[in-house]
C-alpha cells in the first residue's frame, strides 16, 4: 500500500506539474508536496539565477526566517547530489533545515529543495528519499520546460528584436560554414558583435580538440585585448562554469577587469567547457539582458563550432598527409625484407612477417653469401610504429654491408652493435640473432645477441635453444660477442622468431608461450618448412581468437635440413 502510495503522489505531482507553464505554481507544487508527503512543516525552495551567481528563495512554508525574492549565497561547488544533515550548508542548517535536494536538469543546476524535519521527529527513511528525489526530477524537468515558456513569453514581447538576432544568427550560421579562413572567421565574429550589440571588446577561448587538461584552452579570436594569456588566466577561466558578471566578481578577477573585460560566457556542450567568451561594455552602457546573453551563447556557439571545424580539417589534412606518408614508409619497409627467400639444395625456407601498425620494428632477412653460404637474420626493435621501422632499416643496412665484407658473425655482430649505439637514443635497442650456415657441410655458425633463443628441433628428438652470443644492440657500445658452431643433419628444423609469437595473449590474457609454440613445431616439425610456419600462424590465431590484427609485430622464419 505504501509503494501504491508513493506512486499515487508522484503521479499527482506529475500530473499537476506537467500542466503548469509557470514557474511560481511548480514550485508551490513541489514544496507542497514535499512537505505534506514526507510531513515536514518547514521548507524552502532556492531558484539559480546564474547572472548575479546567486540563489533567490522562490517559496517558503514554515517559520524558516527567509522571505520570497531573497537572495542566498552558498559555498561553492553547489551540491549536485542529496544531502543530508552535516552535509548541509550551514546557512540552511541554522535555519533547522536537514535535507536539500538538487533540483537538477540534464547537467544543470535550477535550484534546491531544503526541507527541515519530521514533525513525528524520526529521520527521512529511504523510500521517502526516493521519492522526494523523483519528485525533485519531475519539477526540474518542469522547471526546465517553464523556463523555456518565460524565454518564449519574453521572445513574444521582443519579437522584432529576435527576429533580426534569429536572422544574423542564420546569415552568420552560413557565412561561418562557407570558409575556414580563422582571420575571416574571427572578422565575422567582430562584425556581429558590434552591429549587433555594439561590443567592440571581446576575446574568444577554445579548447583545443582532443585535450583535457584546462591549460588547452588558447586565444584564438580577440578584439582590443591581448592576443595571448598567461598560462594561469586560462586555466583560471576554463574552471567557470557559469556566466560571470565582473562587476559582481570577487577580487580573484581583477585582472579581468583591468582588460575592461565585464561579461565571461563559458560556452557549454555535452556538460564541457568548450568555449569561452569575454566581453566588454557595450558601446552605449546597457547592461547585457537575458535575451543579449542568450544571442551572445548562440553566437560565441557558432563562432566556437566553425573555428574548431577549421583545426579538425588541419587536423584531418595533417593525418591524411602522415597516412600517406606510412603507406609510403610501409611500402619502402616491405621492400627491405626479402621479397623472395633463396632456393638453396639441400635446404627449405619458408618465413612470416606482420605488422601490428602499418610499419613495425621486426626484421628477417636470408642472404645468400658470395661463397654460397646462407646468412640468416632476425630482430626485434623496441616500440612500435615509425621510429621502430626507421632503427630496422639502419639495422638493415648495417647487416647488408656487413655480408660482402667476410667478416666473421662475432666481428660484424661487433661492428653493427656499435653503429646502433651511435645512432639511437640511450631507450632504443635490437635485439638481434644472426646466423651462417653452409649447405655443403651442414656447419651453422650462430650469435644470439638477446634475442629471443632460436629453437632447433634435432631429427633425433633433441631439442635446443640457441643462446650463446652477448648483450643485445644499442646498449653497450664496446660489447663483445662469442659465436658457436653446430652440425645439422636432415629432418633438423631452426625456427627463429619474435616475442610477437610467444607474447600474444588472448581474452584470459593468458601468453601463448614457448611451451605451446614448442608442442606445434613438435607436431608438424616432419611436415615442410612451409607447412611448419602455416601451421605456427594458425595456432596463434586460434589461441587469441583473431583471424587479423597483431598486438605485436609477428616474424617467423623457418629452416630444415632436407637430403640433397
Amino acid at each position: 500500500m505504501t509503494d501504491r502510495f508513493d506512486l499515487r503522489a508522484l503521479y499527482e505531482a506529475s500530473r499537476l506539474l506537467s500542466t503548469s507553464g509557470d514557474r511560481n505554481a511548480i514550485v508551490r507544487t513541489l514544496l507542497l508536496s514535499a512537505l505534506s508527503k514526507l510531513l515536514v512543516t518547514r521548507g524552502v525552495v532556492l531558484l539559480w539565477e546564474p547572472l548575479v551567481q546567486r540563489f533567490r528563495v522562490a517559496d517558503v512554508r514554515g517559520p524558516v526566517g527567509m522571505a520570497p525574492g531573497e537572495e542566498l549565497t552558498l559555498p561553492q561547488p553547489v551540491a549536485d547530489r542529496l544531502l543530508l544533515e552535516a552535509e548541509v550548508p550551514e546557512v540552511l542548517r541554522q535555519r533547522s533545515l536537514c535535507l536539500v535536494v538538487p533540483l537538477m536538469f540534464r547537467h544543470r543546476l535550477l535550484g534546491l529543495l531544503s526541507l527541515g524535519r519530521k514533525a513525528t521527529g524520526e529521520g527521512f527513511s529511504k523510500r521517502e528519499l526516493e521519492f522526494i528525489q523523483a519528485l525533485a526530477t519531475l519539477s526540474a524537468a518542469a522547471l526546465h520546460n517553464a523556463l523555456l515558456i518565460e524565454e518564449l513569453q519574453q521572445a513574444n514581447r521582443d519579437l522584432d528584436l529576435r527576429l533580426q538576432q534569429l536572422n544574423t544568427l542564420f546569415e552568420l550560421a552560413q557565412e561561418f560554414n562557407a570558409t575556414i579562413d580563422r582571420e575571416q572567421l574571427a572578422h565575422l565574429l567582430s562584425l556581429a558583435l558590434m552591429g549587433q550589440l555594439l561590443v567592440n571588446r571581446y576575446v574568444l577561448l577554445i579548447r583545443l580538440e582532443g585535450t583535457e587538461r584546462p591549460s588547452s584552452f588558447q586565444v584564438l579570436a580577440a578584439r582590443g585585448l591581448p592576443t595571448t594569456l598567461r598560462s594561469e588566466q586560462i586555466e583560471h577561466l576554463a574552471r567557470l562554469e557559469h556566466p560571470l558578471l565582473l562587476e559582481d566578481a570577487p577580487p580573484v578577477w581583477d585582472w579581468l577587469r583591468a582588460l575592461q573585460l565585464y561579461l565571461i560566457l563559458p560556452i557549454r556542450q555535452q556538460g564541457e567547457t568548450q568555449a569561452i567568451l569575454g566581453l566588454g561594455r557595450r558601446m552605449n552602457n546597457l547592461p547585457y539582458g537575458p535575451e543579449e546573453v542568450e544571442f551572445l551563447y548562440a553566437l560565441g556557439t557558432l563562432a566556437a563550432t566553425a573555428i574548431r571545424n577549421t583545426l579538425l580539417v588541419e587536423v584531418q589534412v595533417e593525418k591524411r598527409r602522415l597516412e600517406r606518408e606510412m603507406q609510403l614508409a610501409r611500402q619502402i619497409q616491405q621492400r627491405l625484407l626479402p621479397r623472395q627467400l633463396p632456393q638453396v639444395p639441400g635446404v627449405e625456407l619458408a618465413a612470416c612477417a606482420r605488422t601490428s601498425q602499418q610499419v613495425g620494428g621486426d626484421y628477417y632477412d636470408v642472404l645468400q653469401e658470395p661463397g654460397g653460404s646462407l646468412r640468416l637474420a632476425i630482430a626485434d626493435v623496441t616500440g612500435k610504429g615509425l621510429p621502430a621501422a626507421l632503427l630496422m632499416a639502419n639495422l638493415q643496412a648495417c647487416l647488408h654491408m656487413a655480408v660482402p665484407l667476410a667478416l666473421s658473425l662475432e666481428t660484424s655482430t661487433v661492428h653493427i652493435n656499435r653503429v646502433v649505439c651511435e645512432n639511437t637514443e640511450a631507450d632504443r635497442f635490437i635485439t638481434f640473432f644472426q646466423a651462417r650456415y653452409e649447405p655443403t657441410t651442414r656447419q651453422l655458425v650462430y650469435v644470439n645477441a638477446g634475442h629471443n633463443p632460436p629453437l632447433l628441433l634435432r631429427a633425433s628428438g633433441e631439442v635446443l635453444s640457441l643462446t650463446h652470443g652477448g648483450l643485445l644492440l644499442g646498449v653497450f657500445p664496446q660489447a663483445h660477442y662469442e659465436a658457436e658452431q653446430l652440425s645439422l643433419t636432415p629432418g633438423d628444423v631452426l625456427v627463429l622468431y619474435t616475442d610477437g609469437v610467444t607474447e600474444v595473449a588472448n581474452a584470459k590474457e593468458e601468453l601463448f608461450g614457448e611451451k605451446r609454440l614448442l608442442a606445434c613445431l613438435e607436431t608438424h616439425r616432419n611436415a615442410s618448412a612451409q607447412a611448419i610456419v602455416e601451421a605456427v600462424r594458425q595456432a596463434v590465431e586460434a589461441f587469441t581468437g583473431r583471424e587479423a590484427g597483431y598486438e605485436d609485430d609477428f616474424t617467423l622464419l623457418v629452416l630444415k635440413i632436407v637430403p640433397l
